[in-house]
């Protein structure tokens, strides 16, 4: 979360779900964060509905993929949400690791510091779903990452300069398709 500008109130970001396509209703992908600084409600820790992910899917959302409104959770919804659990909004130390499920429903809280609120985040897929995301890697890590025997690689390798050059230049929010290619057409 980015600290205020002049002029500009901070935001919240809607409560969604980065779960914004049809998907399995068992647990599918998991989001692990590590935050970089301390996450507190001064600098926008992340809001989260816990027990959520049981209730997602397409039909309490907003938008379809893709969309401004993808992924987020109708305001009905949420109130009727809130009635049963309400949110919260947990203090997480700079380092430590928050794992959580893809289809839960969270919200980026406002920023009122002047420092700016880091957090890594790492989605690992379960190996049966057919997500075709894939990221870059420098060819010069090829030895060290394909050096760890049964470890699937969903990356491309390329020259460093090329990944340096370009990185901030691509995809990010919307942009991301968490959905899975060639669907297995089982129900679980």
């Amino acid at each position: 979360a980015l600290p205020p500008t002049p002029g500009t109130e901070p935001r919240s970001q809607p409560v969604h779900s980065d779960a914004d396509f049809e998907h399995p209703q068992c647990p599918f992908a998991l989001v692990v964060n590590v935050p970089l600084v301390d996450m507190t409600p001064e600098n926008g820790a992340t809001e989260v509905w816990l027990g959520s992910h049981l209730h997602s899917g397409t039909h309490v959302q907003e938008g379809e993929h893709g969309e401004r409104a993808s992924g987020r959770i109708r305001s009905d919804v949420l109130a009727a949400r809130a009635r049963e659990r309400p949110c919260s909004q947990p203090v997480v130390r700079k380092g430590a690791v928050v794992v959580r499920d893809l289809r839960l429903w969270h919200a980026g809280k406002p920023n009122f510091t002047q420092r700016t609120r880091v957090m890594l985040a790492m989605i690992h897929f379960a190996p049966w779903f057919r997500n075709a995301m894939e990221i870059n890697f420098s060819e010069e890590l090829r030895p060290v990452l394909e050096g760890h025997g049964g470890l699937r690689i969903q990356g491309r390798y390329k020259p460093e300069q090329e990944i340096l050059d370009t990185y901030l230049k691509g995809a990010y929010g919307n942009a991301y398709d968490f959905d899975q290619r060639e669907k297995l057409d089982v129900e679980f």
